[in-house]
């Protein structure tokens, strides 16, 4: 109860600056593609893939919020299990300085909830967590394109990264 209440003030407050962004035209839309790792005890890394599309806006020069939702574009499999990253859904924070007018690198915080199918081992079906990691955008006009890792979940019995590429258009 207190993580769902935690992550509903959070969303509330980003949907609320984001509306702020909106209104001062420096929002963006895109997609991303997603390279997920999970990583577990007893099992060889499953890494399948996945699309996003992300919608976000400048709270000022340093940061940016963020939503993304995602699925699978494939599942993964390896002897006795395979996994698929059935939904993603995620509200971040990027914190970062641009460089040259058009290179931002940045860090980025925020909370992750992931809908797994998995088969051959015992993990619950949803799962959420406290996300980070490290990117960076090139600013190209109106469009911009970025790589960045992310540790999207970090249990005690498994972990879940992600290396995305992603490209976005600002309005």
């Amino acid at each position: 109860m207190k993580r769902t209440l935690i992550a509903v003030a959070v969303a509330t407050g980003m949907f609320s600056g984001a509306q702020a962004a909106m209104a001062e035209g420096e929002s963006y839309v895109g997609a991303q593609y997603n390279l997920y790792t999970f990583s577990t005890s007893g099992l060889d890394d499953l890494e399948p893939d996945g699309l996003a599309f992300i919608i976000g806006g400048n709270l000022n020069e340093n940061f940016q919020i963020e939503g993304r939702f995602g699925r699978s574009l494939s599942d993964d499999n390896v002897t006795g299990a395979a996994l698929k990253v059935d939904e993603h859904i995620g509200f971040y924070v990027k914190g970062g300085m641009t460089f040259a007018d058009m290179l931002f690198p940045y860090v980025i915080l925020g909370y992750t909830k992931v809908d797994y199918e998995f088969w051959g081992a015992s993990i619950d079906q949803t799962e959420s967590d406290l996300s980070y990691g490290l990117g960076a955008d090139v600013e190209l006009g109106s469009f911009k394109v970025g790589l960045e890792w992310m540790m999207l979940q970090d249990k005690s019995d498994y972990e879940l990264e992600g290396l995305s590429l992603n490209g976005a258009w600002r309005f």
